[in-house]
């Protein structure tokens, strides 16, 4: 299977470097410690960091953002190969409306749940809150959106 990837973030919200900052170095350090406490079966994948979980993955993401603030990103795909439609963009608009943590939306035939929170002040409980909230709502809405708009899990095992 080909690796789905999130998309990446919009170019002017990144730092082109081949250089992490200094201030995405610690907020790196600071993910692995908070993953180390809150998750099991955690990765690093290039940049980022995978954690399976049930019928998708987690993917955390630490990234540059704007004048030496960082980003973490909290992603998870829900289904592959979801043809776009408007339905789906209004079944997703109406999960926006009642989700507290978390945006759902379709990218290149995959539907993302996604929530960011700064990185300088995230702190251990926002993030296991975060983690396992993403988690959860992935987890709980999978099967309904498979069954209304097609596409296929994500599985670890591919």
């Amino acid at each position: 299977m080909s690796a789905v990837h999130p998309p990446a973030p919009e170019k002017r919200m990144s730092v082109e470097a081949t250089t992490p900052s200094r201030e995405l170095k610690i907020l790196r350090e600071k993910t692995e410690r908070f993953l180390g406490k809150s998750a099991t079966g955690w990765s690093a994948v290039q940049d980022r960091y995978e954690i399976p979980y049930s019928a998708t993955r987690l993917v955390v993401h630490p990234i540059d953002w704007t004048h030496g603030k960082t980003l973490l990103r909290f992603i998870a795909p829900l289904l592959l190969e979801v043809p776009p439609g408007p339905e789906l963009f209004r079944r997703l608009s109406e999960f926006n409306n009642t989700t507290i943590f978390g945006k759902y939306y379709h990218h290149d035939g995959t539907v993302f749940i996604e929530h960011n929170l700064l990185g300088e002040s995230v702190d251990g409980e926002e993030f296991r809150a975060t983690l396992a909230s993403v988690a959860h709502h992935a987890d709980h809405l999978v099967d309904a959106l498979q069954a209304e708009f097609g596409g296929r899990k994500w599985k670890q095992d591919g």
